[in-house]
């Protein structure tokens, strides 16, 4: 009986707890069908709202959130912060910058309020949704780059042996650090009682990543447009230097969007190949960095839900490479002296200053402005152009320029560019007048008073493409010349590629041409290649067959025979590709008579205090260190360039400069002593710099300790062991057998705990020959543990 009303007791208790919820609920319910809530369910001021929190889910989706709501009345109000949570665009929303907005107050956007569930969901319409964005091109930017303080050699020698018995000597200086590099080429002749060294180029040049910019004093080339001509300056440039960060795309790149019903797979194919696949959540999406074409093309989007069914759109493009993307710039600002007779002169500098200024700068994706000027004693000379994208029918271009002082004229120039799948047309005119000039013409270089370029290529099935063209060119004190050409290209089987081209002056009918080749290119590195030809009343032919040196290094050859101006001739030569650099050798006969000759290229690389022979060395490389030891294979981006030498050093030509190069080594041939931290860096180093990749190669200074108790039987398994020199700790495997590294000249384990504890003390020396060598078996003293 007692039980009984225990029970009755609660359960009456707890409907009297329950009430107030329910009538609560109740009213609540009323409230959102419409019916007159009870009084219970009203606040105590009519006016006040009511705070509610409700779990929301869009367009029929669960967002897992639960957000809070404001009730007046029967109208529900949230916070422009919820929304965009929600993934709404504030900016798309009626009465922009209120902090709280009426949810049927916004276009486009209805919901159903369910009192019972205390949730909320909303059908938002896709205009209201911030899109979903994604990037179809993420290239990991590059670290920031790095330099070795260091010099560099590039070298080449030209030997003619016989009658002639000439040389030359071409040589490329460079020395590095962090301020920048110092450059300076030149070649020296020799031979024929002639001793002279001539000099091309001297700079220093230094670079800043962060700002794109580059200094340059010296000797350079001046800035120009497409519709401008440059100069060689001695003197200083400021400039943009979009080569600075190689995964960087100037020119606008395409963008498409699309809507998922639900969450879908996403896949992008750009003429017809695919590019990128993701996943979007339901809603507006947009896919942006869409690259990998030039011209117009054309993208098919297709999104695939999770029962399979796919919506596939299809949209067109244009990319036009010259274009710069919206909001980005490029100049180049260069002052100093012109320099003449290059090549010829080793210091021929005018004694007048001058200066010019390029820039550029991308209005939007579709306009991109131009402007050159040039400034020198009384020459003034300054030009405008602008790049104009027709949507997808191609680029059109003008450009106007003036120029006064001395040389008072004006040039103009448009154009127009459409590359399709289809067919491409390419048509640029330039006139200028009689008193027209520019930094050029005042070095003696005439002005091109008339130009005109008309090409028309059409793509052709099986990968063969057919092509035509007119040029016509008007120079003062020259000749006009007007030119019409032909071409035809195809790949027709098995790798065999054919060529013919023919031309014809159109205003001396006797002057035409033709070329026909036919070439293929084998597995094994080895070409074969067949021409023929015929110019101005003279025909040529030749077969020739090289096989190019590998990549890491071998020999590789060359052979050539035919006919040239009416004279036959053959040549061969052999080749050797080595850490070292190349060597070859070459001989000639034919009817004008028989030569040969020999070479020489490579390089000298001072860095890390240590001299390397090497391969010649491009705008970036790398001098690879394995600690002294030798005959460790190199890769470069996972092909073998070679192989360490006796003082572990390799150069690796070659290298993007500012951009990912991994190198990396191969540790399968190492001895078993071998300790390698590292077998794969990645270097970036600077323009015309180089970067030092070490690869500590070290040994183990371990053996493996066997331990036996009092009685000479091996301890028991898994008894901790700690070296007492090191601090180390292990355990003692089978058989009392015991792994000990960093292993000094005199060495101490304590095996055990407590009581049970003992100690061996032994002597360790490196082996001559390497390896692990084996120490035993050694008695422990003072208490051993028994084994089993």
């Amino acid at each position: 009986m007692r039980r009984a009303l225990t029970w009755r007791t609660c359960w009456t208790l707890l409907l009297l707890a329950l009430a107030p919820l329910q009538r609560a609920e109740g009213a609540a319910a009323n409230g959102a069908t419409g019916a007159d809530p009870g009084p219970a369910s009203l606040p105590a001021d009519p006016a006040a709202p009511n705070e509610l929190y409700l779990e929301v889910s869009v367009n029929a989706e669960s967002t897992g959130l639960i957000l809070r709501f404001t009730q007046a009345g029967k109208r529900l109000r949230s916070s422009v912060a919820n929304l965009q949570q929600l993934g709404l665009d504030p900016a798309r929303l009626v009465a922009p910058g209120q902090t709280e907005v009426a949810l049927d107050a916004i276009p486009g956007l209805s919901y159903d309020y369910d009192a019972a569930r205390q949730s909320i969901s909303l059908q938002v319409a896709d205009d209201l949704r911030a899109p979903y964005r994604i990037s179809a091109r993420t290239p990991a930017q590059a670290p920031p780059a790095q330099v070795t303080p260091g010099a560099v050699l590039n070298y080449e020698a030209y030997a003619e042996l016989g009658q002639s018995r000439r040389a030359a000597i071409f040589n490329d200086l460079r020395y590095f650090n962090d301020s920048g590099v110092f450059s300076n080429t030149g070649t020296l002749n020799l031979g024929a009682g002639q001793r002279q060294y001539m000099r091309f180029d001297t700079f220093w040049s230094h670079a800043n990543p962060e700002t794109l910019q580059t200094w340059q004093v010296g000797d350079l080339i001046s800035s120009s447009l497409s519709w401008s001509r440059a100069v060689r300056i001695g003197g200083v440039q400021w400039r943009k230097n979009f080569q600075l960060r190689p995964d960087l795309l100037t020119f606008p790149v395409a963008s498409v969007d699309g809507t998922a019903l639900v969450p879908s797979s996403l896949s992008l194919y750009v003429n017809g190949v695919q590019q990128y696949a993701a996943s979007v959540p339901s809603g507006p999406f947009v896919l942006n960095q869409v690259a990998g074409i030039n011209g117009a093309g054309q993208a098919t989007l297709i999104t695939r839900d999770a029962l399979g069914r796919s919506v596939t759109t299809v949209l067109p493009l244009y990319v036009d490479t010259r274009l710069l993307a919206s909001g980005l710039s490029d100049y180049s600002f260069e002052a100093g002296a012109v320099r003449r007779d290059y090549g010829r002169r080793l210091f021929g500098y005018d004694a007048r200053p001058v200066a010019s200024a390029s820039a550029r700068h991308g209005v939007s994706d579709s306009v991109t402005l131009e402007g050159h000027a040039e400034l020198a004693a009384g020459l003034y000379q300054a030009g405008a152009g602008a790049l104009l994208r027709l949507g997808q029918a191609g680029v059109l271009n003008g450009t106007l320029s003036a120029s006064a002082g001395r040389s008072r004229g004006a040039q103009v120039g448009a154009g127009y560019q459409y590359l399709g799948p289809r067919f491409s047309v390419d048509a640029q005119s330039v006139r200028a007048s009689a008193g027209f000039g520019d930094l050029a013409s005042r070095d003696g270089s005439p002005v091109v008073r008339a130009a005109d370029r008309f090409t028309v290529s059409l793509p052709l099935p099986a990968g063969s493409s057919i092509s035509t063209s007119y040029i016509s060119y008007r120079t003062a004190g020259a000749p006009p010349s007007k030119i019409a050409t032909a071409g035809y290209s195809a790949t027709l089987f098995h790798g065999l590629f054919f060529n013919a081209s023919l031309f014809q002056d159109l205003r001396q009918r006797e002057k035409r041409g033709f070329y026909f080749g036919l070439s293929m290119a084998f597995d094994n590195n080895l070409a074969i290649s067949v021409n023929s030809s015929r110019q101005n009343g003279q025909s040529g032919r030749s077969v020739s067959a090289q096989r190019a040196a590998d990549f890491g290094g071998g020999f590789g050859w060359n052979m050539q025979a035919g006919t040239a101006g009416g004279n036959a001739y053959r040549q061969a030569q052999l080749e050797y590709l080595g850490n070292e650099g190349r060597v070859s050798a070459r001989v000639q006969g034919g009817d004008a008579g028989n030569a040969s000759s020999l070479g020489a290229a490579g390089a000298l690389v001072l860095m890390d205090g240590h001299v390397e022979a090497a391969r010649q060395v491009g705008n970036g490389f790398a001098l690879v260190s394995t600690g002294g030891v030798p005959d460790i294979p190199v890769l470069h981006e996972n092909r073998q360039i070679g192989m360490t030498g006796r003082d572990g050093y390799l150069l690796v030509p070659n290298l993007n400069p500012y951009g990912n190069n991994q190198i990396s080594i191969a540790t399968e041939d190492l001895a078993v002593d071998a300790r390698v931290p590292v077998i794969n860096i990645n270097v970036v180093p600077q323009q015309l710099a180089g970067v030092l990749a070490a690869f500590p190669i070290e040994r183990y200074s371990a053996a493996t300790v066997i331990v036996q108790d009092a009685q000479g039987k091996p301890l028991a398994t898994g008894l901790p062991v700690l070296h007492v020199q090191s601090g180390k700790q292990t355990v003692v495997g089978f058989d009392g057998i015991v792994f000990v590294d960093d292993l000094l000249e005199q060495n101490q384990l304590q095996v055990g705990e407590g009581d049970n504890a003992c100690t061996v003390r032994f002597a360790y020396v490196r082996p001559v020959a390497g390896g692990l060598p084996v120490i035993g078996p050694l008695r422990c003293s003072a208490g051993a543990a028994r084994g089993h």
